[in-house]
């Protein structure tokens, strides 16, 4: 049973609200066979014209990083959303 209520972590190629993606993730932590994006990894965005980490703000951590979740921000200010 899925919980609507679970915050969703954030995947390799979902995507942000300037249009961007996430383009690095971890290999060892997956969902759905799909990489897990960790606090720092980067985000193609067009609007900013570059690459920029993710700030994660979940308590939950993968080999000390803090795993990102939809709803997280980019330090150019683009939010996670679902692709």
């Amino acid at each position: 049973m899925i919980h609507t209520d679970d915050p969703i972590m954030a995947r390799l190629g979902d995507a942000t609200d300037h249009g961007g993606k996430i383009v690095e993730a971890t290999q060892d932590l997956t969902d759905e066979g799909i990489a897990i994006a960790l606090d720092g990894h980067l985000v193609a965005c067009p609007r900013c014209g570059g690459k920029y980490p993710i700030i994660a703000s979940g308590r939950r951590r993968h080999n000390g990083k803090r795993i990102a979740y939809i709803g997280d921000i980019t330090t150019c200010g683009a939010t996670l959303v679902r692709a």
